[in-house]
């Protein structure tokens, strides 16, 4: 059982998208794509969900902002009363893309206890400690929450069959 339990939770810890560089804290992902890059820029504008969009070479860059976070259960104070925003570049290979997003913050929603409605923390305040690793209750019930609403809001379907 151990060992299972073990094996269970290594496997789950070599997955995670979101990783610390140089003090940051930064969401990557990998997805198949068979489309273009100017194909996922029509729908990275349409969607209605990212501003400042760019398309260079073989890469898109942009802005989301008041992307709600969406939980099962309970959670963390500043995820329950805020939206997500923040920066991402978009690199193309073929058939796939590898989405990087950084500049993570988040605005609150409410007025709820420390948080002033409008207010905007970056994601760090509440990920890294004084050492700037990630703080264990984070990385174990915040991640997966963060990952999840990071990778939806970076879904795009391929099919067209109206």
């Amino acid at each position: 059982m151990r060992l299972f339990l073990f094996l269970f939770m290594v496997n789950t810890l070599a997955f995670s998208q979101i990783e610390v560089d140089n003090g940051q804290v930064i969401w990557r992902s990998i997805r198949q794509y068979k489309g273009t890059s100017e194909q996922l820029l029509k729908q990275l504008k349409s969607s209605g969900k990212f501003s400042s969009l760019e398309l260079n070479t073989n890469s898109i860059i942009g802005k989301f902002a008041d992307a709600p976070i969406n939980y099962k259960g309970t959670t963390s104070m500043y995820l329950m009363a805020s939206n997500m925003m923040g920066s991402f570049v978009i690199q193309f290979k073929e058939d796939r893309y590898r989405i990087a997003a950084k500049n993570l913050k988040f605005k609150s929603q409410t007025s709820v206890g420390i948080f002033d409605e409008g207010s905007i923390y970056a994601i760090e305040k509440y990920a890294l400690n004084g050492n700037g690793e990630f703080r264990k209750r984070f990385k174990s019930k915040d991640v997966p929450i963060i990952e999840d609403n990071l990778a939806k809001l970076f879904e795009f379907s391929q099919e067209d069959d109206w």
